[in-house]
């Protein structure tokens, strides 16, 4: 098992793993060139893990804010084969984010139609809001958050 940063020859491995993760998501509904262009375009790191030549999981660390003091973290597209994988990406990514100075929050925005909510809440994650209508219309989206 290894949680390292993506290589150019991981992504389709990854495409594959989003594509069968995120159902309803637009973006990973397109073709496998589109996804790939989408991913290798975001300017954040994209972490992967890796266990025996598969890929398992991925997310991006995505710093939202640039305070000295305090600061406000998203992991974006962060998909993984089962809960035993999401926990040991989780920790790593809550790890980084330790590493930054000052006080950190994390703040994830799920769709209600994801089953992942109550995993983050297992992990110490709070329900802070609810938006309507964030990513689809008629669906909600909530606010969990972790200091």
């Amino acid at each position: 098992m290894a949680i390292r940063t993506i290589q150019a020859t991981d992504y389709e491995k990854l495409v594959s793993l989003y594509k069968k993760f995120f159902k309803t998501h637009n973006r990973f509904q397109q073709s496998e060139e589109e996804i790939i262009l989408y991913l290798k375009k975001q300017e954040h790191p994209l972490f992967i893990f890796e266990e025996q030549g598969q890929i398992r999981g991925g997310l991006f660390l995505v710093k939202k804010t640039q305070n000295p003091t305090h600061s406000i973290w998203k992991f974006r597209h962060f998909a993984f084969e089962d809960d035993a994988v999401a926990s040991e990406l989780l920790t790593f990514a809550e790890q980084k984010i330790q590493e930054s100075p000052g006080t950190n929050k994390v703040e994830l925005t799920i769709a209600e139609t994801e089953d992942e909510v109550d995993f983050y809440q297992s992990k110490g994650y709070e329900r802070e809001a609810i938006l309507k209508n964030h990513y689809r219309a008629g669906e909600s989206c909530f606010i969990l958050s972790k200091y």
